[in-house]
């Protein structure tokens, strides 16, 4: 009996199991609103923090294509602004306190140190609004990477890049896969 009450545990954690070890790669993207996708006009707004964030994000809408860029919001179909902001918050850590115990054999934890740091969260956020009514629409938040103070151009621009390609791919019609006989 023991034997088959293991068994059924086993078979019952199967299914959890492989719902658990689903990956980013298993969700499908989800579809924008239609006036995003079928939007022709944009006007680009520089929502701050960094003009080499927005530069390189005037770049990459530019050279995709997709729609024209529109010289004022009133003769645009959305407004797409492009912000770079650093979130900082304070964490928190703790380490033991350790001392000999009195006959000098071991060692006692006789507290706790508690620390606290500052952690940096530089981030590029995209928000996509109507342009008539002023309504957010979705929006986008790319992390960059922390590094070296020489290479934050460059991981700049890449997060921004990450940010228009995932753009790019939720506005463009799924690619349908071949069927078995279509080959």
């Amino acid at each position: 009996m023991r034997q088959f009450a293991v068994a059924l545990c086993f078979c019952m954690l199967i299914p959890l199991q492989s719902t658990l070890a689903k990956n980013r790669k298993d969700v499908p993207l989800a579809p924008l609103p239609a006036v995003i996708t079928n939007a022709k006009r944009i006007f680009l707004s520089n929502g701050g923090g960094s003009n080499l964030a927005y530069d390189a994000f005037y770049a990459e809408i530019k050279q995709w294509g997709k729609c024209e860029i529109a010289g004022s919001p009133d003769e645009a179909d959305l407004i797409i602004e492009l912000a770079y902001q650093v979130d900082k918050r304070t964490g928190v850590a703790s380490s033991p306190i350790l001392k000999p115990n009195k006959d000098m054999t071991g060692i006692v934890q006789t507290g706790t140190n508690v620390h606290s740091y500052e952690v940096d969260d530089p981030q590029v956020v995209l928000t996509i609004y109507d342009a008539k009514t002023k309504t957010s629409l979705w929006s986008d938040i790319e992390h960059r990477k922390l590094v070296t103070r020489r290479n934050r151009d460059k991981e700049i621009i890449k997060t921004v890049q990450r940010l228009v390609a995932d753009l790019k791919a939720r506005t463009s019609p799924p690619v349908a896969k071949p069927e078995e006989g279509d080959k």
